[in-house]
């Protein structure tokens, strides 16, 4: 039996640029923040839950499994750099002279 390998979609800027739009409405630049962390914490909570599935035998697809880790730990590891890149920004503002 042979595996087939469907082909990705690709992601087009007008697709991106629609699912914003249609979103919900972000006002100031907090609810933007919050939205962002949200997302992550999803991720990481639906790879959270994957692994329990698998471990306990309720999900056969490990390969769904591994994607859902994989993009939780991107998201994560993004944030973190956001952040640190922020930090930097910040550090750097306050030690212009007055």
């Amino acid at each position: 039996m042979v595996n087939q390998i469907t082909p990705v979609n690709p992601v087009t800027l007008d697709s991106t640029l629609e699912a914003t739009q249609n979103s919900s409405k972000i006002d100031t630049f907090s609810d933007f923040l919050k939205e962002a962390f949200n997302k992550v914490n999803d991720l990481q909570l639906t790879a959270m839950k994957n692994d329990q599935k698998l471990v306990t035998g309720e999900i056969d697809d490990i390969n769904q499994v591994m994607i859902d880790a994989a993009k939780a730990d991107i998201a994560l590891q993004l944030t973190i750099q956001i952040k640190n890149k922020v930090l930097e920004a910040y550090q750097e503002i306050m030690r212009m002279p007055l």
